[in-house]
């Protein structure tokens, strides 16, 4: 079916670019040697920030294995995985991005039917507490391209259980 009506065209708010000069210019090789000078020196602290976020995970992982499946639970160690998720590969660990990834399809896929497997919940724990314990950082190569292999194997195994 055809319609004659004409549909507006927004033009988009210009505001901010006017105020900064125009639109914004490549970097000039001395500011990004500064920023890339500037992400060396949190190398260090990035250590630290990975595990405190492992931690909340872990903490929020005892609550889960504690007191079940409840709702809260459920959605504090999925915040928790999405988090690391999120930010792994910004602390120099692609594979806890990669295994945090894995987990939070697989607890959203289960999340649905109502229960989500706790023996997933902790082969997925267990393996970020692993990885950067042990300071492996790559999920492509050598063990940990194995543990990444064996997690979604797991989980597309207990996914498929659930919808069973």
């Amino acid at each position: 079916m055809e319609t004659n009506e004409k549909y507006g065209v927004i033009p988009p708010n210009t505001a901010l670019q006017e105020r900064v000069g125009g639109p914004l210019r490549p970097l000039d090789d001395a500011t990004v040697g500064r920023l890339e000078q500037a992400m060396k020196s949190l190398e260090g602290e990035m250590g630290d920030w990975i595990k405190a976020d492992l931690e909340r995970l872990i903490t929020a992982h005892r609550s889960f294995m504690r007191d079940g499946n409840a709702g809260a639970n459920v959605v504090e160690l999925h915040r928790a995985a999405h988090d690391l998720r999120g930010l792994g590969s910004t602390y120099g660990y692609p594979i806890v991005t990669v295994i945090a990834d894995n987990l939070c399809k697989a607890m959203e896929m289960t999340m649905d039917k109502g229960c989500v497997p706790e023996d997933l919940i902790k082969a997925h724990v267990d393996a970020l507490r692993a990885v950067v314990n042990l300071d492996l950082r790559d999920p492509d190569r050598g063990p940990a391209a194995e543990l990444v292999s064996g997690l979604r194997t797991l989980a597309a195994k207990k996914v498929q259980q659930n919808d069973a």
